[in-house]
């Protein structure tokens, strides 16, 4: 394009692309172009004249060792002046000093916990005195509890101010007693720093005890607070309370029993026995088969569970089976009874003997089943 500078818009273009030249020049130029005092190569608005890191930005201008030179560029930022440097500061080249508040040029360090002796108040004794009592962490018998005075009353070697508490807890069975019912009540306190010494229970009804593991009856039913406090050989306590519901109860209702009422010696009869618990507490069966053997109580069973059970006697003859219901809290309710009659006559088939549950004045009854 060719330039007339007859041509307005031509002049003016000149101009405009001179003065942006000429800026740029002067934006480029200018460290160079500023007097000394006005000069800041790090740009952080301290001038290189009175910058005591003039090449690494530092407005705050920290100097914690007053030697003119800002940490940041502080090759060995010394406060002790020793010779050695003041941990932490990322441009230090020199050692790291020991003791950074004193000099010590030796840097001595005879219990080796990188304290310096010159400010080491335990300098033989590396775990020193963190808790700051006056007593060094090797023979402090709390090391990390202030405790000048170093008591321990049970003589363990640990301080009473920082052997910990124990911890009350206790456990009772049943957990759900009934009125009357013995409760053995057990001590699981978590023992602290010390020897557990004195219990202390109250039960919530004007009775205490001071046994370890006490039992107790409730004669009423409702619910009681009951409170245990323990001591430790230290003189520390813990305590803590538990609600203990005392329930009402009903025994269970008389069994049922179900099944053949003739069969044959030495072989099994099948019988199914009922029983409901009002509380809907399980259920234990005593069984008498009324042959002089014993056997042991049956469950616990959930309320209203048919149970089955199997015996056979040995000897013919006319047997009753006696059945008694208790409930998991011992409670035992009525007997019931039933009638059976055995023969060892191994001929009949056992249909044939079942017709005599339905049908027992037939002609043969009384001499089959004397």
């Amino acid at each position: 394009m060719k330039i007339d500078l007859k041509n307005k818009y031509h002049i003016i273009l000149i101009l405009t692309v001179s003065v942006i030249g000429f800026m740029s020049a002067m934006v480029l130029l200018s460290p160079y172009t500023q007097s000394p005092e006005q000069r800041d190569a790090d740009k952080d608005t301290i001038p290189d004249a009175v910058d005591n890191c003039p090449t690494v930005p530092n407005s705050d201008q920290s100097d914690v060792d007053s030697d003119g030179l800002g940490d940041v560029c502080d090759t060995c930022t010394d406060t002790d002046g020793d010779g050695y440097g003041d941990p932490g500061y990322g441009p230090n080249t020199c050692p790291v000093d020991n003791c950074p508040d004193v000099a010590n040029a030796n840097q001595t360090d005879r219990d080796q916990d990188r304290i310096g002796d010159a400010c080491d108040d335990c300098p033989d004794d590396p775990l020193n005195d963190e808790d700051d009592d006056g007593i060094c962490g090797g023979v402090d018998n709390c090391p990390e509890v202030y405790n000048p005075a170093q008591t321990d009353s049970d003589a363990d070697g640990i301080g009473d101010a920082c052997e910990t508490p124990p911890q009350a807890d206790f456990s009772l069975s049943p957990r759900e007693p009934i009125a009357g019912e013995l409760i053995q009540f057990t001590d699981t306190t978590a023992v602290g720093g010390g020897r557990l010494q004195q219990w202390q229970w109250s039960f919530g009804d004007n009775s205490t005890a001071e046994a370890q593991h006490p039992t107790h009856q409730y004669h009423t039913i409702g619910t009681y607070p009951v409170q245990l406090n323990v001591t430790d050989s230290n003189g520390k306590t813990s305590h803590l309370t538990k609600q203990v519901t005392v329930i009402p109860n009903d025994p269970p209702t008389i069994p049922t029993i179900t099944g053949p009422r003739f069969g044959r010696t030495k072989t099994p009869s099948a019988y199914a026995l009922t029983a409901t618990d009002p509380d809907g507490n399980q259920v234990f069966y005593v069984i008498d088969w009324g042959d002089h053997i014993n056997r042991e109580p049956l469950g616990p069973y959930s309320s209203g569970v048919e149970v089955p059970v199997n015996h056979s006697w040995n000897t013919p003859g006319t047997f009753q089976i006696t059945v008694t219901a208790k409930d998991t809290h011992n409670v035992q309710g009525n007997t019931a009874s039933f009638l059976v009659r055995m023969t060892d006559l191994y001929l009949l088939d056992p249909s044939f003997i079942a017709y005599f549950e339905v049908t027992p004045h037939f002609l043969l009854y009384p001499l089959l089943f004397p």
